[in-house]
Parts: C-alpha cells; sequence; structure tokens
C-alpha cells in the first residue's frame, strides 16, 4: 500500500458502536473508545506540515502570469455596495457570513506557519514548524494551560480572562473585548485570533463558553478541586467545538455526500488520500483547499445597529471606526451583533443574517489591503500571497491532484477567474476562463485557484469559459477540495484519542441543544442567552 493511497476503511478498523448519520439525525457517527481493531499506529499527527501527494511534480509559471492571475482575481473597488435589504448577486445564500470567521478560528487552531519570509524561496514542507497543535484542542484558546500560559487565566486559575465591557451586541448583554494589556496588545495565544473585530468577537466567546462551564460545574461539585473542575470544563467545551465542527461547519462547507463519504454513519472512517501519522499537516490543505475562505469575505458587514455604516474588514484609515481591523483595542461600541452573522433569530430577511460570498475566483477589495509582513516586504494582496506560497512550496496543479484522487479534471474553459454571476442581458461577463489570463495556466492550474474554480462549476452550468443560466446547485467546495477538508479534519480527530470518535456517550448538553442540535450558533446562544 502506498503512502498516497491509505485506506482507513472497514477492513482496517470495526466500529462497534456508531450513532445515528449526520444527514438524517443531526448526531455525528462517534465510535466506542478502543473500538478500532487496528487504531492509527501514532496517537498525534506532528507538528510538521507535510504533502498528501509527494509523488506529483510541482507546478509553476512565470511570474509575470502569476502577478496577471492574482490581479484578475482581486475585484476592483465598488463605487456603490448594493444597498442593506437588496439582494446582492455576488452572495452565497448556502453559507452565513459567521462561517467565514468559524473556519478562520478553527484555521487558527490547526495550523501556524509563522516564518517571515519572501515567498518565493522554495521550502520543503517537512522541513516547516507547525506552531500550533494540529488537533481540535483549541490551544489558540488554551494555550499551554493555567500553568504553562498564565497570563491567559484568571487569579484562580480556572476562568479565561475577558476584556472591557462593549455594546451594540443585541441581546448580548456581556459582550466583552479580547483581555489586552497595557499597549492595547490582546493576550492571547494566536495573535491572528485579533486580526479583525468578528475573529476577536468569536474568540471571547469560546472564552465565555469556557468560563460558563466553569461557573456550572463549581456550583453542581462543590467537593471538586480547582484543577478537577477546569479538566473538566475544557473537555466539555472541547467536545461541543467538535461536535459543532462535524455537524455544522463541515456539512456545510463540504456537504454532507462528502462528508459521509469520508465519516459513515455505520462504518469506521474511511481516509484515501491522507495518513495523518506520515504525512504531518499537508500543504495541499493549509495553502490551497482551506484557503477557499477567502473568497467567502464580504466587502463590509453589519456587525451591529449601534454602528451606522457597514464597515470593511481592512482599509487604509488610521481610525478604528473605519473598519474591522484589528490589533488595537475595539471601539466601545463595536460589540458584534451575532444575528447578523448566524440565524439565531430563527427567521430570515435578506441581510439578517448576512451571507457569506460566493466561493470563486473573486477576492473582495478590501483583502489586496493587508497589512505587511513582518520583513517589511509585500505584497498586500492576498490572492499573489497565496499563489505565491503555492509555487514556494512546490503544490502540483489542481489537474493533476484531480487525476491522482480519481476525479476528472475540469476542462480549462471550466475554470473561471471573477466574480461567478450571471450577466445581466447586454452586459459584459464578470469572469473568463483562466487561459485567457495566460496560456501558461493551460491543464495546470494553480490548486488554489482550481478548487475554487471546482466549488462554481458543481453551482453553475459553464459553457465556452461563461456562466451560462442560474445556480443550479448549492455552492460548497467540489471533489477535490471538499474531500481534501474532510480528511484532513477526520483525519486528525482519527488520531487523537481523546476526541469525538473515541467519546460514543457523548451529546450536546440539552441546556444548550436545541432539538438534538448543537451547532455554532447554539454555542453562541448558549453565552449570550436564548
Amino acid at each position: 500500500m502506498s503512502t498516497q493511497q491509505v485506506r482507513f476503511g472497514r477492513n482496517v478498523f470495526v466500529c462497534l458502536i456508531a450513532a445515528g448519520g449526520i444527514a438524517s439525525t443531526i448526531l455525528p457517527p462517534v465510535v466506542a473508545k478502543n473500538a478500532y481493531q487496528n487504531p492509527p499506529a501514532c496517537t498525534r499527527v506532528q507538528s510538521r506540515f507535510g504533502r498528501l501527494f509527494s509523488s506529483l511534480s510541482a507546478a509553476r509559471w512565470p511570474a509575470a502570469d502569476v502577478d496577471l492571475l492574482a490581479g484578475k482575481v482581486m475585484a476592483e473597488e465598488e463605487t456603490a455596495e448594493t444597498p442593506e435589504g437588496v439582494a446582492d448577486a455576488e452572495e452565497n445564500n448556502d453559507i452565513d457570513a459567521g462561517f467565514t470567521y468559524v473556519g478562520q478560528f478553527i484555521d487558527h487552531d490547526l495550523t501556524l506557519d509563522q516564518r517571515p519570509n519572501d515567498l518565493t524561496t522554495p521550502a520543503d514542507p517537512f522541513s516547516l514548524q507547525n506552531f500550533r497543535t494540529p488537533a481540535f484542542d483549541l490551544d489558540n484558546v488554551y494555550g499551554d494551560g493555567p500553568l504553562g500560559s498564565a497570563y491567559l487565566y484568571e487569579a484562580d486559575g480556572i476562568h479565561l480572562k475577558l476584556g472591557l465591557p462593549l455594546s451594540g451586541a443585541g441581546t448580548d448583554g456581556g459582550a466583552v473585548d479580547l483581555p489586552r494589556n497595557a499597549t492595547g496588545q490582546a493576550l492571547i495565544r494566536d495573535p491572528r485570533d485579533d486580526e479583525n473585530r468578528i475573529i476577536a468577537s468569536l474568540h471571547t466567546i469560546v472564552r465565555r463558553f469556557h468560563n460558563l462551564w466553569v461557573d456550572r460545574l463549581a456550583l453542581e461539585h462543590r467537593d471538586w478541586s480547582s484543577t478537577r473542575v477546569f479538566a473538566e470544563a475544557q473537555r466539555q467545551v472541547r467536545l461541543h467545538y467538535q461536535w459543532a465542527v462535524l455537524t455544522d461547519f463541515l456539512p456545510t462547507i463540504v456537504g454532507k455526500p462528502t462528508l459521509a463519504a469520508v465519516l459513515p454513519s455505520t462504518h469506521a472512517p474511511h481516509l484515501t488520500f491522507y495518513n495523518p501519522c506520515i504525512m504531518n499537516m499537508p500543504v495541499e490543505f493549509s495553502v490551497a483547499a482551506y484557503r477557499f475562505g477567502h473568497s467567502l469575505v464580504r466587502p463590509i458587514y453589519r456587525i451591529n445597529t449601534a454602528v451606522v455604516n457597514r464597515l470593511p474588514v481592512f482599509s487604509l484609515a488610521d481610525d478604528p471606526t473605519r473598519d474591522l481591523g484589528g490589533f488595537r483595542p475595539s471601539p466601545a461600541n463595536f460589540a458584534i451583533d451575532w444575528a447578523f452573522l448566524l440565524p439565531l433569530e430563527g427567521q430570515r430577511v435578506i441581510g439578517k443574517p448576512q451571507a457569506s460570498y460566493k466561493i470563486d475566483n473573486s477576492l473582495v477589495f478590501p483583502l489586496g489591503l493587508l497589512p505587511l509582513p513582518e520583513t517589511g516586504a509585500g505584497p498586500a494582496s492576498l490572492a499573489r500571497r497565496n499563489l505565491l506560497r503555492s509555487m514556494q512550496l512546490g503544490l502540483p496543479s489542481g489537474q493533476d491532484v484531480a487525476r491522482a484522487m480519481g476525479v476528472k479534471p475540469l476542462r480549462d474553459d471550466q475554470i473561471l477567474i471573477g466574480k461567478a454571476v450571471e450577466p445581466e442581458a447586454g452586459q459584459e461577463a464578470e469572469s473568463q476562463p483562466i487561459t485567457g489570463i495566460a496560456r501558461s495556466f493551460a491543464g495546470k492550474a494553480p490548486l488554489w485557484t482550481y478548487i475554487l474554480a471546482e466549488a462554481t462549476a458543481g453551482a453553475f452550468n459553464i459553457r465556452d469559459g461563461h456562466i451560462v443560466g442560474r445556480q443550479i446547485a448549492p455552492m460548497r467546495l467540489g471533489r477535490v477540495g471538499g474531500r481534501i477538508v474532510a480528511e484532513i479534519f477526520v483525519g486528525l480527530m482519527l488520531v487523537d484519542r481523546s476526541s469525538i470518535l473515541y467519546t460514543p456517550s457523548f451529546r450536546p448538553d440539552p441546556a444548550f441543544a436545541e432539538a438534538g442540535r448543537f451547532g455554532f450558533r447554539e454555542l453562541i446562544l448558549a453565552v449570550i442567552g436564548k
């Protein structure tokens, strides 16, 4: 059996206990501890990056062509935004805007390559350290625990620190900023969770969820030591988080059929391409497939009703009230009302919650204004950064990866660059085939570009390099991108003996679940009060 095709299937593991399937019962497939006859040889994924497809050749293109492609992916600044209450043709109504930042939070729990570099000097992924633990353990929140990361905790050693109160969050009277020192720097394990106001708010939600569990357990078990209270609170938070990842975020992004193929309801997990024991954290995931989230970002957001204007994530204004950029204390009325990002109120109307943008090869203008790397060198364009890093790390083309996975590759005229919107009568299309950018991309699109185009091609009919007609299917990751993301997520949980896959008795606390469902909506409602 090659390292490229490793199958963790029924013939290797025998699942003794399985709950109902995701699609039909909300409950994820969970298996008993030691339920596998031959569990993975490792109990953790190495804190290094790696590859899924080591035998595939690196794809390269002329620098000028990469610059052209990056320029076409970055959208121009819009002079007139779609008014609130009016449907926006660029919105993806299949994914709420809040999932953009749930995805970013998960990324900060799994991966961190903190090298300041020029993005061009070739690097071997296996030589690069991953500074996050590659597990769904919330180390971006907990750090090394009360003893190893005391700065994250209150003096009692069991509550996580919270910041100053914020106003404007609707029914959430407990909204807070991140805890900060005298210079305004956030006291958190991963500084990236202060990159923008929305991810910072989600980070505080998870901290508050932990503190909620601490208070509850201390009240119910007055004879427990503080050490035991902390450990159980942390365990409950992690399991509820993993449940939300498996039953809410992952099926929303990859679709229920893809997830069911990797995590069947009646069989052991089925990993065809990812061997977590030898492939570490694959760059095909961290540098390509999981960067689909960049396309979800909206140009502007409504964060609450107290702030008059909708705001961009980043801008060039040196004014904390003009955008949602982080790395500084939040304005007092900038609390995030999550009802504008996830369906907290049940009934939907246009703009509440806001939708994400489509999974396509178009990034909004503010993502071309990123803060420069620590070295002081550019680029400020997120698209260019992604494409340069894919070449630096020697990623194969999207077509080669598709073939290695047994998937028929998209044709060049199906790989669209630009906005995935149906052109109005008499107007020019807002996208073009990749070979219209440069012929060097013929038959070998960058993997990140390919995965975004694959999602678009799955949602629209595409003919001769153009979208034809209205959307015909939900816009989620496709057969290549979705399978990579699903296998990495499940694989990381499979080697972690403390994960939900080895905790068959776990069910979300009934006080927080709704009809057995517990996703990120319910997690937020548990914190802010229903």
